[in-house]
C-alpha cells in the first residue's frame, strides 16, 4: 500500500502539473525531465509514474492545464473573422506567459478537451467563412506557427535602457546618413526602425496579417 511520508504534502496530479509548469516557465522544456521534476517535488521519479505514464503524458496534461486557464471563449453569432481574431489574441497571451507551449502547439495535437475546444473554435470560424476543411486545418496550423514565431522573436526590451539608447541614437544617425537616392525608404523609416517597440501594435499587425490571409482564402 502506498503511503505519504510524514510532513510531506501529498503528491497529486495538480501538484505535479504546477511544479512542471513552473520549471518549464523558468528554464524551458529541455530542462523538464521526470527526474528533474522529482527533485523539485522531493520525491523519487517513480512516484510521478503513479500519475503520468511518461513525459509525453505529462506535457499533454500541462498543455491542457494552460489552455484551460487561458479561458478561450467564442460566440458563434459573431462574424467569423472576429471569432478567429479572439482565439488568436488569447493564444498570444498564453504564449507570452508560457513560451514553451509554442513548441508543443507546433509539434503535437493534444487530444484533451480544452485544447481541442480552442482548435474547434478556429476550425468552425474558418468553415463558417466557406473555407474547405483541409485548407482550414492548414491555415490553423500556419496561424499558430505565425504566432509562435511572433512571440519567440519578439524584440526584447533591455533591462538597462541607457546603453541601447546610445546605440540606437548612433544607428539612427547612420541611417540618416545613407544616400537618399539609394535608400530613400530606409532613411524615411530611420525613426521607426530605431524607436522602442510598440508591443500591442506588433501583435495586432501580426494577427491582422493572418486574418487578411484567411479573408483571401475565403474569397
Amino acid at each position: 500500500m502506498k503511503t505519504d511520508r510524514p510532513g510531506r504534502r501529498a503528491l497529486t496530479p495538480a501538484s505535479i502539473l504546477t511544479a512542471g509548469i513552473s520549471v518549464a516557465d523558468a528554464e524551458g522544456l529541455p530542462a523538464l525531465s521526470m527526474r528533474r521534476l522529482a527533485r523539485e517535488l522531493g520525491v523519487t521519479p517513480m512516484a510521478l509514474y503513479w500519475h503520468f505514464a511518461d513525459r509525453d503524458a505529462l506535457l499533454d496534461a500541462m498543455a491542457e492545464q494552460i489552455t484551460s486557464d487561458a479561458r478561450f471563449s467564442d460566440d458563434p453569432d459573431d462574424a467569423w473573422d472576429s471569432r478567429y481574431r479572439a482565439v488568436l489574441s488569447t493564444l498570444v497571451d498564453l504564449l507570452r506567459a508560457h513560451s514553451w507551449m509554442g513548441r508543443l502547439l507546433i509539434e503535437r495535437l493534444v487530444p484533451l478537451p480544452h485544447y481541442l475546444s480552442a482548435l474547434e473554435m478556429l476550425l468552425d470560424s474558418s468553415r463558417s467563412a466557406g473555407i474547405a476543411v483541409q485548407d482550414s486545418v492548414l491555415l490553423a496550423q500556419q496561424a499558430v506557427q505565425d504566432l509562435v514565431t511572433l512571440v519567440e522573436y519578439e524584440p526584447v526590451v533591455p533591462a538597462d535602457p541607457a546603453k541601447p539608447a546610445a546605440e540606437l541614437t548612433a544607428l539612427h544617425a547612420a541611417l540618416n546618413d545613407l544616400a537618399e537616392k539609394d535608400f530613400p525608404r530606409v532613411r524615411e523609416a530611420a525613426t521607426a526602425l530605431t524607436m522602442p517597440l510598440d508591443v500591442d501594435r506588433y501583435y495586432r499587425l501580426g494577427i491582422d496579417t493572418i486574418i487578411a490571409g484567411l479573408r483571401a482564402a475565403a474569397g
